[in-house]
C-alpha cells in the first residue's frame, strides 16, 4: 500500500466533502454547525473508501475521490432513512386505497 496514493485519495475525498458542505451551507452558522464537520469526516472516510476499490479506469482517480467524498454524504443519509425505519417502531399506515 502507497501512503502517497493514500493521502492523496483522503485529502481529494476531505476536498469532495468540505465542497459539499460549503455548497449545502445557508449562513454562516451552518458553517459552526455539525453536520458541516460530519460532511467534511465523511468526505475524508469516502475518499479512503474509494482508495480501497479504485480500479484502472481512464479518468484520474483524484478527481473521482474528489466527486465521491462530495457525494459520500448524501449516500449514506440515504442508506440511514430507507434502512433506520425498519428498525424503529416507526411505521406509516395507509389511509387511503388505490381506485378510490
Amino acid at each position: 500500500m502507497d501512503l502517497v496514493s493514500l493521502v492523496s485519495f483522503v485529502f481529494s475525498g476531505l476536498l469532495g466533502g468540505i465542497a459539499s458542505s460549503l455548497l449545502w451551507a445557508k449562513d454562516y452558522s451552518d458553517i459552526k454547525s455539525f453536520y458541516f464537520v460530519r460532511g467534511i469526516i465523511l468526505g475524508a472516510i469516502g475518499g479512503y473508501l474509494y482508495f480501497l476499490m479504485h480500479t484502472e479506469w481512464n479518468l484520474p482517480n483524484g478527481v473521482v475521490a474528489f466527486a465521491f467524498g462530495y457525494a459520500f454524504k448524501d449516500i449514506i443519509d440515504g442508506i440511514v432513512n430507507a434502512v433506520l425505519p425498519k428498525f424503529t417502531r416507526k411505521t406509516e399506515i395507509r389511509t387511503k386505497r388505490r381506485g378510490r
